[in-house]
């Protein structure tokens, strides 16, 4: 258990840390009106360090947040600041500014989250639980070849080459694509085919082909991110090391961190928040990751977030993180809803 008192040294302590990126001594402590000696800060800082919410450089008489302090913060300390009137009305209409595709919100959502601050931002496309069929084609490329072209949901364009064991004419591809789009416009792969509908050899090879487009489709779980401000990353003080820096770039230039990372801390329900050592992999202990899902539940959505360094603004980043997954999710609503 954790007295009043350091909870509001540790609340100072972390706020002072975030703001200058140097260890925090008693004296600074004691001169936010706490109303006792540094001496005695000193030993309340000692109770800290030792129940591990503080730790101390080997260099300095300071001390800073641990893991476990930032943590105690994040979910008892902190005083969120969500984003003012005039950002959030500035955000909305830079939105309402762009045209109706994801690609143009994810790529704003990103550049907005990143320079509000000044961290790594991570935006995913949206993407359907499981994928519709928009229309189908087939164009015939040679005698036996046939070119199998879907559109599904969100206007993707998916395309598969087909083998034939025998010619079949412009006139049976028309008619075939008329038909099967007939029946399957609208339907997600595990309905197919449609019950008590007789099919061609022809016809049952196209649909075998285009049920398992779309389920290779619904089995990636996130789309490819847009990644915004890694130029971010090479102003922080913990990044002074070229060898840190460039391992934590490489894996968010390669995309990897989408794959590594996202379903891990989406396994939860709403926002999430894995501070340095609660993160997986070993690159990012000392990164803090803020994320959370937009869109319509169930249905179709996407990953909004941002990395930074464990000395992250999080009474700021949180808020503007589940600000900006609202003014996604209504998007979302609006065009797919």
């Amino acid at each position: 258990m954790v007295s009043e008192r350091k909870e509001r040294i540790l609340r100072i302590i972390v706020e002072e840390y975030v703001s200058k990126g140097v260890p925090v001594g008693s004296g600074t402590i004691a001169g936010r009106g706490l109303g006792v000696s540094p001496a005695t800060v000193r030993n309340e800082m000692y109770e800290l360090e030792e129940q591990g919410f503080l730790t101390q450089p080997h260099t300095s008489a300071g001390r800073i947040p641990s893991d476990k302090g930032y943590r105690h913060y994040v979910q008892a300390l902190m005083a969120a600041v969500q984003p003012s009137a005039v950002e959030q009305r500035l955000i909305c209409h830079q939105f309402h500014q762009v045209e109706r595709e994801a690609e143009e919100w994810t790529r704003l959502a990103a550049a907005i989250l990143s320079r509000m601050l000044n961290s790594v931002a991570i935006v995913t496309l949206p993407k359907p639980s499981e994928s519709r069929l928009q229309r189908l084609e087939l164009v015939s490329l040679q005698e036996l070849l046939v070119l199998l072209v879907l559109i599904l949901r969100e206007a993707k364009v998916k395309h598969q080459l087909l083998a034939l064991e025998e010619a079949v004419s412009e006139d049976e591809l028309s008619s075939c694509a008329r038909r099967l789009n007939a029946a399957y416009v609208g339907l997600m792969p595990s309905l197919f085919p449609v019950r008590n509908m007789e099919l061609t050899p022809f016809e049952e090879q196209v649909t075998k082909a285009t049920a398992q487009i779309m389920q290779a489709e619904d089995e990636e779980e996130y789309e490819e991110p847009q990644v915004d401000g890694l130029s971010h990353i090479l102003s922080q003080l913990e990044f002074a090391s070229s060898k840190k820096v460039a391992a934590i770039v490489e894996l968010l230039e390669q995309r990897s961190l989408v794959k590594m990372l996202l379903p891990q801390v989406l396994t939860g329900e709403g926002l999430q928040v894995v501070i340095g050592g609660e993160n997986r992999y070993e690159v990012m202990h000392e990164c803090s990751v803020i994320v959370t899902r937009y869109g319509i539940p169930g249905e179709v959505g996407g990953a909004i977030g941002v990395v930074g360094p464990t000395r992250m603004q999080y009474d700021r980043a949180i808020p503007a993180v589940s600000f900006l997954s609202e003014v996604m999710s209504d998007l979302v609503n609006e065009v797919y809803g």
